[in-house]
């Protein structure tokens, strides 16, 4: 991408993002108590149990590829944006389709996941290079399957003891579940985590 072309479509996502959170501020006070229990929700200990260690490996692995833009800030940034919006977005997005929330929440939604797997990937590289990274249409691509793929492992819950299902579909999502066990979940749990495991591994080559 060349610099006037890359300087328009900066422009554009920029302008998007900043209209997506003039709208979500607008709903924040009502967002409040949402969000308080999102953070319970975030926090029950297997999702934590599995996220820190994928946080460090995705932090510090960029040194043994390949990939020039994989260093501890895209690694660590789009990790932690991943976990924390992911989740909402995917509840927010059945709550849209289902009428609960209105329909300028799917701008929202983009916007977020976009910038949480793409954009902010972007811009980050576009300040520390002075150009516009060459591998942004492969990440544009690839990274929202990784991000989707995250938002259904941190939505995942036990249904009547036995069986797996994803909060959002309770009506009192984001509260945290009744049901915290985990074993119910594991087989849908390994599928979620190899599906981003080798998006993330397969893109670059690896040296030791």
């Amino acid at each position: 991408m060349d610099s006037s072309s890359a300087n328009i479509y900066v422009a554009c996502w920029a302008s998007f993002c900043i209209v997506a959170l003039v709208l979500l501020l607008s709903d924040a006070k009502r967002l409040l108590p949402e969000w308080r229990q999102y953070l319970r929700f975030l926090t029950l200990r297997w999702k934590l149990a599995i996220f820190i260690p994928a946080f460090l490996f995705v932090t510090v692995a960029g040194h043994f590829t390949d990939d020039e833009t994989w260093d501890i800030v895209t690694g660590a940034g789009m990790s932690l944006l991943a976990f924390f919006t992911a989740p909402w977005c995917l509840g927010v997005l059945f709550q849209v389709a289902k009428g609960i929330k209105p329909r300028k929440y799917l701008l929202i939604v983009i916007a977020i996941t976009l910038f949480s797997s793409s954009w902010f990937y972007d811009g980050y590289l576009y300040c520390r290079d002075g150009h516009y990274t060459v591998r942004w249409l492969g990440n544009l691509i690839l990274a929202p399957i990784v991000y989707v793929a995250a938002g259904l492992l941190w939505n995942l819950e036990t249904k009547n003891r036995f069986f797996p299902s994803f909060s959002f579909f309770r009506s009192d999502w984001p509260a945290p579940p009744e049901d915290t066990s985990v074993r119910p979940l594991i087989p849908v749990m390994l599928v979620l985590i190899l599906i981003a495991a080798s998006l993330l591994i397969s893109y670059v080559h690896w040296h030791w």
